[in-house]
């Protein structure tokens, strides 16, 4: 939508007092303009603005669509169906979009909110780090020494628990795990 947009018709909710003539014009004038309404999909129906549009079949008597509230019934032999199916399909078609567009929205969010996690993850990441370097460093170590250090990893280990990201930190040690065995496989 331009920022010079024409300013949205109300849309009619009540086409049994609508003459033909006038919902030629109406649907002719949202066949233009109806990305510049809500369009939602319930079901098999379009919402425009509040205003629903529903194709019906009834086996014995043939395609209709009902359109509003009350009712318009527009049988297939009307002119004014054709409009209403094209309206009906672009609406779906709009109406599909914006639900992928809000779906990529909504994941793009998820994801930036998963790296405000990772970030406020560091402090895990750092610890372990610090733990792989003691790790590598204990089997350097002597048998004493190697003792010693068990019971001050062991101390840690406890002092991690308590810390505010711990299950984040866990989190964030699963994956890299998982990364290093998947460049494990590459590699």
């Amino acid at each position: 939508m331009s920022k010079t947009q024409t300013p949205k018709h109300e849309i009619p909710k009540d086409w049994l007092k609508i003459t033909d003539k006038e919902a030629i014009k109406r649907l002719n004038y949202l066949l233009i303009h109806y990305k510049e309404y809500n369009i939602e999909k319930q079901g098999n129906s379009i919402i425009i603005d509040g205003m629903s549009i529903s194709p019906r079949v009834i086996p014995t008597l043939g395609t209709y669509f009902a359109i509003g509230y009350p009712v318009g019934v527009y049988w297939q032999d009307s002119p004014i169906y054709q409009l209403i199916e094209w309206l009906y399909n672009l609406c779906k078609t709009e109406a599909e979009k914006r639900e992928q567009k809000a779906e990529t929205k909504a994941k793009n969010a998820y994801r930036k909110g998963t790296i405000i996690n990772v970030i406020g993850c560091c402090l895990t990441v750092i610890v372990l780090v610090a733990g792989t370097y003691a790790i590598v460093k204990l089997v350097n170590m002597g048998k004493q020494e190697r003792a010693k250090q068990i019971k001050i990893e062991n101390e840690i280990k406890r002092y991690e628990k308590t810390l505010p990201y711990y299950n984040e930190y866990l989190q964030t040690k699963q994956q890299i795990q998982n990364r290093r065995d998947s460049l494990e496989k590459v590699y």
